[in-house]
């Protein structure tokens, strides 16, 4: 099932909060990212953000970027999801478990919540003695939008 679509606005205001909750400052560079990732419909690559950043007036040097990335990652505001041709993409997130789709034409992601792996996790951690605390499902294909146009 996926989520209800929330608006840029929504987004940006939320993350902040976390932002804050977690400790840390919603400087303007770190808010140029969070409305410069909010754009985007599908996954994006830290480039591309980069790309955004700059033709909205915000240019960030690589390694501020990438610090962002990672603390909005470590804290929720992002997910970062692994992709094909690039090894990492972001998405924004709302920190609720899901797993996703991803098209590899346009980047769209769709999340669902239901993997079907619960059964399959418990018989893993009877077998191996191990407890499983979390685990990640990520599927690729083409959405609907790019078989239409393909």
């Amino acid at each position: 099932m996926t989520p209800p679509a929330i608006s840029h606005a929504d987004n940006v205001h939320e993350a902040i909060q976390r932002i804050s909750a977690a400790g840390y400052k919603a400087t303007t560079p770190r808010v140029a990212v969070l409305n410069a990732a909010s754009t985007y419909v599908g996954a994006f690559t830290a480039a591309e953000l980069a790309q955004t950043l700059a033709t909205q007036g915000h240019p960030l040097g690589d390694a501020s970027l990438f610090r962002t990335l990672k603390l909005y990652t470590d804290i929720g505001v992002m997910q970062r999801i692994h992709g094909l041709a690039e090894c990492h993409r972001y998405i924004m997130s709302n920190h609720q478990h899901a797993h996703r789709i991803v098209c590899t034409i346009c980047g769209r992601v769709t999340e669902f919540a239901e993997c079907g792996l619960d059964v399959m996790i418990r018989a893993l951690e009877a077998q191996t003695g191990y407890r499983v605390v979390e685990h990640l499902l990520e599927l690729f294909g083409t959405c609907p939008g790019c078989m239409t146009v393909s």
